[in-house]
């Protein structure tokens, strides 16, 4: 018993669902998510532009109320989230489609249990892993985690007000 494909028998019922499952659960999956977050990075990055064309003409340095010259932008960081969770996707899923399409149509001897287990088990870690990678990665996850549960220490520590600053004086 596995989660897995069956590699191992040669009629053409599983090796079409085999090209069924890559084309329709990898191939065109990971086209779209290529297509869709490509689009949010580019509006990010012309809303961007525009934002600094229109501060330009203004001159001034920001159009954006009590922002740091060195802060990103919440949408920017929110873009390199985007990228780095489509990133980490590809790097998990490949090996395991690569893997399923050389056990199927390539040369078998090149599949050994381990090779075969190793994609698959990354994979399927991969569903328990990507929650951590978007609580620590994304900022306003990360923000309201802090704001809900102060004792896991995510966040920066507030600055103490002046009235709770010990002062100390000399005699």
């Amino acid at each position: 018993m596995t989660c897995s494909y069956d590699y191992l028998t040669e009629d053409w019922n599983h090796k079409s669902f085999l090209v069924y499952a890559f084309v329709f659960n990898y191939f065109l999956p990971i086209l779209m998510v290529i297509m869709f977050y490509s689009q949010i990075v580019k509006a990010v990055v012309s809303h961007e532009a525009a934002l600094k064309a229109q501060a330009k003409k203004m001159n001034v340095d920001s159009l954006r109320s009590n922002e740091d010259a060195k802060e990103e932008s919440a949408e920017v960081k929110i873009a390199k989230v985007a990228i780095t969770n489509v990133t980490l996707w590809v790097c998990i899923w490949t090996p395991y489609a690569v893997v399923s399409m050389i056990a199927a149509f390539g040369d078998k001897s090149l599949v050994t249990p381990m090779v075969s287990q190793l994609p698959s088990f990354c994979a399927k870690l991969a569903s328990v892993l990507n929650p951590f990678v978007f609580a620590i990665s994304h900022p306003k996850f990360r923000e309201a985690l802090t704001e809900k549960c102060p004792c896991l220490g995510i966040g920066d520590k507030p600055e103490p007000n002046d009235d709770q600053k010990t002062v100390t004086t000399e005699k």
